[in-house]
């Protein structure tokens, strides 16, 4: 079983990269908390998406026993059935988001904002849940994404299935995506994207570019493409640039928290989240993945959960422009709140 791999009285983390048929465990070798806010350690880093309010948390390399085995060799071992109750999304959860949003966009089109990005958690009892169970579940069916469990016994349990990149760096060439827009997606029909979508989209590509011309002379921006997850499409466009291995902290801080998770000017944003919001992301659109001296792969952590005794904590959230409908913005986090709970259930 999974669950054999790890001792569950210690930190470890378990994931799969996109479109990898390889999962990969860290086990940290004693209890205590690492953390490094200016990144600097090598290790397994799980960062929240505020650094004022939670660690970032570290499994030191040096401390870390790391092995990889082929996902085809495990199967499921589920003793009982796992049940999730449907989360609350009557008419006062959904008019309490539609304020929200109203309040955003009023904000946006008077303060001159161009993206406020809102964010909310679906409470989903839960009834025989098996993280192991779970996760072998949504690595089989998001080859696309960044899939993983982490556990620390001081911090708590998170997993999700991320199709986002923050960061790879690897033999002077860094790489990221701007990541935005979503529609629902079904098979053999094809995608249409709206102004709306195209212009979030070129809010975040425009804005990681401006932060890698600060490190490198050379920023290659490839044309937008259309990526699957689930029953969901985004607009995807990969951004490389030639750096120098020394500045990957500094570069990694600048881009975190990125537009698509927080909106623009990214600090007028933020501080308008907190008002907004009205709670606490902790871990949600932080960032998680390892990093070295010369290497780093990190994701933002997005569709993901806190799994907790009786219950999940389901963090979705969607990007507020101008125009926005904020009947619209309602349904398009239930969508995204469906991405875990339609593989889970």
């Amino acid at each position: 079983m999974l669950k054999d791999l790890v001792d569950v009285s210690k930190p470890f983390v378990i994931y799969k990269k996109p479109h990898s048929g390889k999962l990969h465990i860290w086990q940290q070798k004693d209890v205590q908390l690492y953390t490094s806010d200016d990144l600097s350690q090598s290790g397994y880093y799980f960062a929240p998406y505020d650094f004022n309010k939670h660690p970032v948390v570290v499994f030191p390399d040096k401390i870390s026993v790391k092995q990889a085995i082929l996902i085809r060799n495990l199967k499921s071992h589920a003793a009982g059935q796992m049940t999730i109750s449907e989360p609350e999304t009557g008419i006062l959860e959904a008019k309490s988001y539609q304020d929200k949003v109203a309040k955003a966009v009023q904000l946006i089109n008077n303060e001159k904002l161009q993206k406020i990005v809102l964010s909310r958690a679906f409470k989903v009892l839960s009834s025989g849940f098996d993280s192991f169970e779970a996760l072998l579940k949504l690595m089989f069916t998001y080859e696309h994404s960044y899939v993983y469990l982490w556990h620390h016994p001081q911090v708590g349990t998170w997993m999700g299935a991320t199709p986002e990149l923050l960061a790879q760096y690897q033999d002077g060439l860094f790489q990221t995506i701007a990541l935005a827009g979503t529609l629902p997606f079904e098979s053999n029909t094809p995608v249409i994207w709206h102004a709306k979508e195209m212009k979030e989209q070129q809010f975040v590509t425009d804005y990681i570019v401006d932060i890698l011309q600060k490190f490198s002379s050379n920023v290659q921006v490839a044309k937008p493409t259309t990526v699957y997850q689930g029953h969901l499409a985004h607009i995807r466009t990969n951004i490389s640039a030639d750096i120098n291995p020394a500045n990957l902290s500094e570069i990694v801080l600048n881009l975190q928290p990125t537009p698509a998770v927080c909106g623009l000017p990214v600090k007028k944003a933020k501080a308008y989240i907190a008002q907004i919001e009205n709670r606490d992301r902790k871990y949600y659109t932080g960032f998680l993945g390892e990093k070295t001296e010369n290497f780093v792969a990190l994701y933002v952590n997005l569709r993901s959960m806190e799994v907790l005794p009786d219950h999940l904590m389901l963090h979705v959230g969607g990007g507020i422009v101008g125009d926005s409908n904020p009947e619209q913005e309602w349904r398009e986090i239930l969508m995204k709140s469906s991405v875990l709970l339609s593989v889970l259930a």
